[in-house]
């Protein structure tokens, strides 16, 4: 093991104890985190405009500032990315993050440099619970990260670009030369010449970790197999590839629609580690056992969490709950307030605490992305994890998914769900798999429940064929990188995924 892979361990040890540790203990925490953060957003100009200098606490925060999004904090940071300082957070804000969501369009935001210096400090989080684990083995090799185009433009000080290049400018020296691909082929536009081109690079290389995005890393893993038998190499999995292969750092999805097609691809069994990042706060949380899906918090890396009750969100009285406050089996949407400048932030994601003692929480979907045709509050998550428990009763292996709501016609009063669902391996029942998600929707949803009793009809699934989103995500312009497949679409992106292909219909 490296010099630096044995200090990495032994710092991982000591960091692993401290999360726990402020987990178990979020309100002294996040107290702390609250009072540094208020005393630096005092000396803005949003600051000012609200009155920070009068807030002491959490409930003088709620009183000051109503819930924020990316619309009434846009003025703000549109001053800011003009060069103006002092806005937002003190001095000028020189990074701009471009995010293009899945349910909006592109958005810009702020990066300062104290969100860069936490943001390194969160990707080392990400591996400390392997690393304190199973030793610094992974820096005796090459790492991969999987992201966007780390090319950036800049107009007047001011550099703009995918998130992943604002931080490939601030990797510690130490480690540049373990992350592959090289920078020529980070800094490619084009998504799919770069899975190409980092697929021929990386055959060859002895590679420890992956991360990215599930269906980005799949993909990619498939062009590398491809890329050796094209060389005449004969491998059908990445660990014949790659030997030393130990870790899959994951995020940005629920984990177990996918999880089957990526330990059949991999071959073997190695460490899944997931996580959960944000744009707009850096990594937020991090799974910290193996066999255990919930993630701790990070509390004390300049993020003051606030979560929202989901049923509440769009209400004036919405309530907001700090860390210590939450409960279990709930679902929450995460607003946040951070050192990059932004306050009371609805981020767009909804989060799930599995226990409070310590703090640990799932990743739950979308926001924006409930199925709520009629009435019956679907969350991507519930989605996710039916999917999951239908393809495991039928042995199939699921690539995608998503589903759209289908309305009442003078041929058919009853309205439904119709999901356009790609395996990889077909159900060995096609009937059951519809009644198995059918009937896990029915368990983790009263009112999906009630609905299907009076009046919902059965979910109709149409089976897919492989590469059908990826051609609908290249037609919207939205491939690789942090970008994700909707779970709920749309009637056009319905249409627009069922146009290119002719999909096999079955139901429950």
């Amino acid at each position: 093991m490296s010099l630096t892979g044995n200090i990495a361990a032994r710092v991982a040890a000591r960091r692993v104890r401290r999360m726990r540790q402020n987990a178990s203990a979020p309100q002294a925490v996040q107290r702390r985190i609250f009072e540094r953060l208020l005393s630096q957003l005092r000396k803005t100009s949003f600051g000012h405009a609200h009155e920070l200098a009068s807030v002491r606490c959490h409930a003088d925060l709620i009183r000051a500032i109503p819930l924020q999004d990316y619309q009434s904090l846009r003025p703000w940071w549109d001053r800011a990315r003009q060069g103006e300082r002092d806005v937002i957070w003190p001095g000028l804000t020189k990074f701009w993050a471009i995010s293009s969501g899945t349910t909006s369009g592109e958005k810009y935001l702020p990066v300062t440099a104290a969100t860069i210096r936490n943001n390194k400090r969160g990707g080392f989080d990400s591996l400390a619970p392997y690393l304190a684990a199973n030793g610094g083995g992974l820096f005796d090799g090459k790492l991969l990260f999987l992201g966007g185009s780390t090319a950036l433009r800049q107009d007047g000080g001011i550099f703009t670009g995918d998130n992943t290049g604002i931080m490939s400018r601030h990797v510690p020296t130490c480690l540049r030369g373990l992350h592959a691909p090289d920078a020529r082929i980070r800094a490619m536009p084009s998504w799919e010449e770069k899975v190409t081109a980092a697929a021929a690079q990386t055959a060859t290389a002895d590679l420890r970790m992956l991360a990215g995005v599930p269906s980005w890393i799949i993909l990619f893993g498939e062009a590398v197999l491809k890329h050796c038998q094209s060389t005449g190499r004969q491998v059908d999995t990445l660990a014949e590839v790659w030997p030393n292969l130990r870790l899959f750092v994951h995020g940005g999805v629920t984990f177990a629609p996918y999880a089957e097609r990526c330990r059949a691809l991999i071959g073997r069994e190695i460490t899944y580690t997931d996580t959960y990042s944000a744009s707009e706060g850096g990594m937020l949380a991090v799974q910290d056992q193996v066999g255990e899906p919930g993630m701790l918090p990070l509390l004390d890396r300049s993020t003051f969490f606030e979560f929202v009750p989901a049923e509440e969100l769009g209400k004036p009285d919405a309530r907001r709950f700090a860390c210590h406050e939450v409960e279990t089996n709930v679902d929450y949407a995460i607003a946040l307030t951070t050192d990059s400048g932004i306050v009371s932030y609805l981020v767009g994601d909804i989060v799930r605490f599995t226990s409070r003692e310590p703090l640990r929480m799932v990743f739950a979907g979308r926001s924006a992305q409930t199925l709520n045709g009629f009435g019956e509050h679907l969350s991507g998550g519930e989605l996710e994890r039916a999917i999951a428990s239908a393809a495991a009763a039928t042995e199939a292996i699921v690539s995608e998914f998503a589903v759209a709501v289908t309305y009442p016609t003078e041929t058919q009063p009853m309205g439904g769900h119709r999901y356009l669902v790609e395996f990889h391996r077909e159900p060995s029942d096609q009937d059951q798999f519809g009644r198995v998600l059918d009937q896990a929707l029915r368990d983790g949803n009263e009112d999906y429940a009630t609905h299907r009793d009076y009046g919902l009809l059965a979910p109709t699934i149409d089976s897919l064929p492989e590469g059908a989103f990826l051609a609908f995500m290249r037609q919207q312009g939205k491939i690789g990188g942090q970008h994700k497949v909707p779970r709920v679409l749309s009637e056009r992106q319905h249409d627009a995924v069922r146009a290119a292909v002719s999909p096999r219909q079955y139901g429950a």
